[in-house]
């Protein structure tokens, strides 16, 4: 676990990600994911429960329900997503 001193460093260490799979053999199965609390964790696993309930009602199967953060840390929502065709 790692610790950066401001969520500027993060963001950019986030998004920079996606090149460890094109890295060397021993660094690609390096896996970097968020830190959360114990009532984030709760927050995020309800409103996955609530993205689900809401895909399996959408009956035109054109938008899928996922939860995405916002910049601030913690503010979870559930994004509805139009599915390519």
């Amino acid at each position: 676990m790692i610790q950066l001193g401001s969520y500027t460093f993060k963001n950019l260490i986030m998004e920079s990600l996606f090149k460890l799979k094109s890295s060397e053999r021993k660094f690609r199965g390096v896996i970097v994911a968020h830190d959360m609390t114990a009532k984030e964790r709760q927050e995020c696993k309800e409103l996955v429960q609530d993205a689900k309930l809401q895909e399996s009602q959408d009956v035109s199967g054109e938008f899928i329900y996922r939860v995405r953060a916002l910049p601030p840390p913690g503010k979870m929502r559930i994004t509805k997503i139009r599915v390519r065709t």
